[in-house]
């Protein structure tokens, strides 16, 4: 083995190793930041619901509070009334007491002093017509007093009557109203209840959130460092090569970069197959044109052009020739690095593009010179 090649073989294996420590597995299941961004604006979302529903119980307490206060004011005024009421049929009561001692003790001097023959001797000694009709009408009056004094009597009694079936229904309704504050205040209880566990529900998902986007920002950080060392130790390794390769005249390069212009029938088929499947929508782990993850497209758009890769991200990666972005071709492979390790895969298209299975858009060309993705290239393959 030659010393340029012992070369070649140790820088390969040491950029290999290192590529290994930063990416040595893939989870293409890792939310993008397309996807973390639609579940805080889910979360947002359910959160500000919560807050409305929150404030809506708040009011309904409110206004149960007021109604609970009311029904109280309405209680004490019924036992105000009720007391006027006792009162009156007292005062009734005891002019009714009255007439009848009035009316017994009248009863009593007719019948013991014999008083209606009395009466009758009292208008035959008058001595005129004229006297007769004054006697009839002092008799008269006499009569007339009595009967006021009983139809006075009669009235009081059915007044007492009345008032005293009034106090019976007033006390019903005092009653219903008890009863119907004990509702209030038993709804109010609920509502109460209903409104705390609805706070602490509200509390339990800040704290979630905010911990999904704590960690969200420590991974973006740990994944930029990631990416930078392993574009830092690639940088190094092609260093290295291109001295080793200007030692030997430079021919491996020469031969490379001569090929990287020919015009390869596969490219085209690839990219071809790539844009017939334009449109099909993003299926996490799907390889099929009922839908695609990034991985499962690559591997059906080069299977249509009659070339085989592996399944994963990573494992794509892995079995593809390393290129720089000057040396790869429409149809080649095109690496992304979200998370610290492969995750994300295309085909180049050139001029800045390539085309791929994004969560968010589906199979569909997107650039990765400027947005999103320019941020995450991690390399170019050819399988």
């Amino acid at each position: 083995m030659g010393k340029q090649t012992i070369s070649k073989w140790v820088m390969t294996s040491i950029t290999g190793l290192i590529i290994l420590g930063v990416a040595p597995a893939v989870i293409e299941a890792t939310p993008s930041e397309a996807e973390y961004t639609e579940k805080m604006t889910e979360l947002e979302s359910r959160e500000e619901n919560a807050q409305e529903e929150l404030a809506s119980i708040v009011t309904v307490i409110e206004e149960t509070e007021a109604e609970a206060e009311k029904l109280v004011d309405d209680m004490e005024e019924t036992v105000r009334g009720l007391e006027r009421i006792q009162e009156e049929i007292a005062v009734l009561s005891h002019h009714i007491s009255q007439r009848e001692t009035r009316l017994k003790a009248q009863i009593r001097s007719v019948q013991v002093s014999g008083r209606s023959s009395e009466i009758l001797n009292f208008l035959i000694e008058a001595e005129s017509l004229s006297d007769i009709l004054a006697r009839l009408g002092v008799v008269n009056t006499l009569f007339s007093a009595n009967h006021e004094l009983m139809t006075s009597q009669i009235e009081d009694q059915e007044e007492v009557r009345k008032k005293e079936q009034r106090t019976i229904e007033i006390k019903e309704e005092q009653l219903l109203l008890a009863a119907e504050l004990e509702t209030k205040k038993a709804e109010l209880d609920e509502k109460r209840l209903e409104q705390e566990s609805l706070v602490a529900a509200i509390a339990a998902e800040k704290s979630v959130v905010e911990e999904e986007r704590a960690a969200y920002l420590a991974q973006q950080q740990r994944s930029e460092r990631r990416l930078q060392a392993l574009q830092t130790a690639r940088t190094s390794a092609r260093s290295a090569e291109s001295v080793t390769d200007s030692v030997s005249g430079g021919t491996d390069e020469t031969v490379s970069s001569s090929s990287s212009q020919n015009n390869d029938p596969a490219s085209g088929a690839i990219v071809r197959a790539a844009h017939s499947l334009t449109g099909v929508r993003y299926s996490y782990g799907g390889s099929t044109t009922s839908g695609f993850d990034c991985s499962g497209f690559t591997q059906f758009a080069l299977r249509k052009a009659g070339e085989s890769i592996p399944r994963t991200a990573a494992a794509q990666f892995g079995a593809s020739r390393r290129l720089a972005q000057s040396e790869a071709r429409p149809g080649d492979l095109i690496f992304f690095n979200q998370s610290g390790y492969i995750d994300h895969v295309g085909i180049y298209l050139g001029g800045g593009k390539f085309i791929g299975a994004q969560t968010s858009t589906g199979v569909a060309v997107a650039s990765f010179t400027t947005g999103y993705w320019s941020r995450y290239v991690a390399g170019f393959g050819r399988p």
